[in-house]
């Protein structure tokens, strides 16, 4: 079996994607915290696992992977778990993961940045909170009359659509208007084995 650390940030979306897969396959690993505010990212050793200086980074038996949607991709073949069931669905799944790391995350992450880390100034929050209610609106047209993204059995497209659109509120977007993505998030959370994604990773010692 193969042995997996996970290093990253309790905080960060991408990283706690990678967690809630590990756990839902059944994979088990250690996890190491990046303290990123004291350039952990940054130093030579984790530049030799990742170039870009950014987490998460997993390492499976020695070799290291970075970028949670490239991880998610190379999970779901490997345990052939929560892909699509047919070459037109795995089609359908990644370009979902991509179009979330494309428009519902940084329609996300960007304001809750900038809202609980940056005290930026409302024009500059209120452009991305656009950015995340035009993604939003979208995801929820895609979801009329399904009840997953591809198929009928959730697949990392959800994992990782679910993560992003659960932090909604920090970034100060309410989900009123959006029922379809509103009833997906709540069939997503009740997935069994799955924890909420605040508390996917564990926090640092204070």
């Amino acid at each position: 079996m193969s042995s997996y650390t996970l290093y990253g940030a309790f905080l960060s979306m991408p990283c706690v994607k990678i967690g809630l897969m590990l756990d839902l396959c059944g994979l088990k690993y250690d996890y190491k915290h990046v303290n990123l505010r004291a350039g952990e990212n940054k130093t030579p050793e984790f530049l030799a696992m990742n170039k870009w200086g950014q987490v998460p980074v997993l390492v499976e038996d020695g070799a290291a992977m970075a970028q949670s949607g490239a991880i998610l991709i190379h999970l779901a073949e490997k345990t052939g778990k929560l892909d699509g069931a047919t070459p037109a669905e795995k089609q359908q799944v990644r370009e979902w993961i991509f179009w979330d790391a494309d428009l519902l995350h940084p329609g996300i992450a960007g304001p809750r940045s900038q809202i609980l880390f940056l005290n930026g100034a409302p024009e500059i929050v209120a452009f991305g909170q656009a950015r995340g209610q035009r993604a939003l609106g979208m995801l929820n047209e895609a979801l009329e009359g399904r009840q997953y993204l591809v198929g009928d059995k959730p697949t990392i497209a959800d994992l990782a659509c679910f993560v992003t659109a659960s932090y909604a509120a920090d970034a100060k977007i309410a989900l009123d208007a959006y029922p379809n993505v509103r009833a997906w998030l709540a069939r997503i959370a009740a997935l069994p084995g799955l924890k909420t994604p605040q508390e996917a990773l564990p926090r640092p010692a204070a």
